[in-house]
């Protein structure tokens, strides 16, 4: 299982998914004939292939028992105000 304390990233998510579904004792083909997926499908997951379809990312990872956890970086409802995001604006970005 890969170092969940440090910054997340693709290929951490993927060793995760990789380390969960052979700790299964699952086969890539046997995950990808029960969600109706490639085999490649699978693999690039594991890979960290961030070109993959996220619903897809998340019927693997649902399958396998695997969830995302939404932590906030602190930052105070206010602050968010403060820069009147909702409003309209005439400026370009």
């Amino acid at each position: 299982m890969p170092d969940l304390s440090t910054t997340f990233s693709p290929q951490q998510l993927a060793s995760a998914i990789k380390a969960k579904r052979t700790g299964m004792m699952l086969r890539v083909v046997d995950v990808a004939a029960a969600l109706e997926l490639s085999r490649q499908t699978i693999i690039k997951i594991e890979k960290g292939d961030t070109t993959v379809n996220f619903s897809n990312l998340l019927r693997v990872m649902e399958l396998l028992g695997l969830s995302f956890r939404i932590i906030t970086d602190g930052a105070s409802p206010k602050s968010v105000e403060d820069k009147n995001i909702g409003e309209p604006s005439n400026e370009w970005f």
